[in-house]
């Protein structure tokens, strides 16, 4: 039988049976949501951005594939590291660095560096998304597995439908200019709590 310590209290718990688990869904679900919010967010940003910064068609091209392409990249390595080193670890650092680039992309004073940020933003997102997936695995057996992924799956679905939705009501309420800033910030709180 696999056993498994909460580190709030340091009781250990049979393997999906830590009573932390459906809050540590909870973070996983908000995190993984967050993360998937900002490839959806941006379709509807990118004329804001675009005239906001006077950047060129490359640039904003780069705004939404240079997040999604380190995204990618970063997932199965980060993945195989979570298994070796730890979860938990990878997961903050993933957050951390997605939630300061989210910040350094919604202050952006030009498309060059609005595009690192993204890039940086991607390899966060990317270390924290299969992170998700590993501590599903790790808190959850049987039934309970199947309606967290369950979660999962629906959080995916939802994040992905309101990005540009949410994305045109922050450019209107904000403006051309800083309502493509508001669809980079918005992440930020999120990040910190």
């Amino acid at each position: 039988m696999e056993v498994t310590t909460s580190a709030a209290n340091q009781t250990e718990y049979p393997a999906g049976q830590d009573p932390a688990r459906w809050r540590v869904l909870i973070v996983l679900l908000t995190a993984l949501f967050m993360s998937l919010l900002s490839v959806s967010i941006v379709n509807v940003a990118l004329p804001s951005i675009q005239s906001g910064l006077g950047a060129s068609e490359s640039d904003v091209q780069w705004v939404l594939s240079g997040y999604a392409l380190t995204f990618g990249i970063i997932l199965v390595a980060a993945g195989r590291a979570g298994d070796l080193v730890g979860r938990g670890g990878i997961f903050l650092a993933g957050i951390a660095i997605y939630s300061i680039s989210a910040a350094v992309a919604g202050f952006a004073p030009n498309a060059e560096a609005l595009n690192a940020a993204r890039f940086i933003q991607g390899i966060g997102a990317g270390l924290l998304n299969p992170q998700g997936v590993g501590m599903i695995q790790q808190y959850f057996r049987g039934p309970e597995r199947a309606r967290a992924f369950g979660y999962f799956g629906s959080t995916v679905g939802i994040a992905v439908a309101i990005g540009p939705v949410l994305g045109g009501l922050l450019i209107r309420l904000g403006g051309a200019d800083l309502g493509w800033r508001l669809t980079m910030l918005v992440n930020c709180p999120v990040g910190l709590i």
